[in-house]
């Protein structure tokens, strides 16, 4: 038997507001609040196909407010294709999907029906660094062309995988847009450099991309890696690596700090030795 919760009312045939001893919480899920009253027992168990939890007061207040603006029949489209993300990587989802991606979605269709232009200056980063995310971020916008009758610009499928890595690590889109952000001027900066234009769906750009976010990431968490050949990569190299020295200020203008180490790198040379030699130079 699963724990029982407390009712407080049904918003509509898919959600609940129930209350947890002094907590009050949004149970999302297919069906689960057909027929329910107040006060009557919830309980979460197996037989439940999928139910989210909205748990945060803040997060709480936002729904209720995009559920309210934006009408039950709509959420409930959006909170299948929520459902659809969450089963594609076997995983919980932050919390904060709840809000950001359907008011996205709002947004999104709000700017189609007035004809305004959607641009993403960052759709091939995105779809480099975040490729699982951006697979299901186009299936979702079929979803979304199919039910309202919409044609869903090629920029949307990026902006929606972001919403989706955000929600599969721990609600950070701020760090996500940091990273396509970062990427997309050491992208430029090679460009210049190497004095052409890289393809940036290529394997080595796509490897190199990828290792660039990692390096973000570590740097941000403060980790420390090692790499036995540093010297030696570095030495080989040469020209690479005077060309990474280039993409060192600009992470650490970018990161404010000064800890990016003689490790990282020597394998940011290896790629972007690999990148000069996919140019001819």
């Amino acid at each position: 038997m699963g724990k029982r919760y407390v009712i407080e009312k049904a918003l509509n045939n898919n959600i609940l507001q129930i209350r947890d001893g002094e907590t009050e919480k949004l149970f999302i899920g297919r069906g689960i609040g057909f027929g329910k009253k107040p006060g009557e027992l919830f309980e979460k168990n197996s037989v439940v196909d999928k139910v989210f939890v909205i748990e945060d007061d803040k997060n709480q207040n936002n729904f209720k407010q995009i559920f309210r603006g934006d009408g039950p029949e709509f959420v409930d489209f959006c909170e299948e294709l929520i459902l659809l993300i969450a089963r594609s990587f076997h995983e919980e989802l932050d919390e904060t999907i709840h809000i950001s991606l359907i008011d996205h979605i709002s947004c999104t269709l709000r700017r189609l029906k007035l004809g305004e232009q959607i641009v993403n200056p960052f759709l091939s980063e995105i779809e480099a660094l975040y490729d699982q995310e951006f697979q299901i971020a186009g299936e979702v916008c079929r979803r979304i062309e199919e039910r309202y009758d919409v044609s869903m610009p090629e920029g949307e499928v990026g902006f929606i995988a972001l919403h989706i890595h955000s929600a599969r690590y721990n609600g950070e889109l701020k760090n996500a847009l940091r990273s396509n952000r970062i990427c997309n001027r050491v992208i430029t900066l090679l460009e210049n450099e190497i004095g052409r234009r890289l393809d940036k769906k290529s394997i080595d750009c796509v490897r190199f991309m990828v290792h660039l976010r990692y390096v973000i990431e570590r740097t941000v968490r403060q980790e420390k890696i090692e790499n036995e050949l540093t010297d030696v990569i570095i030495f080989k190299y040469k020209d690479s690596y005077e060309l990474v020295l280039k993409i060192k200020v600009l992470l650490e203008r970018e990161l404010k700090t000064k800890n990016i180490s003689r490790e990282e790198l020597a394998y940011l040379t290896m790629h972007v030795e690999r990148l000069r030699k996919m140019q001819g130079r």
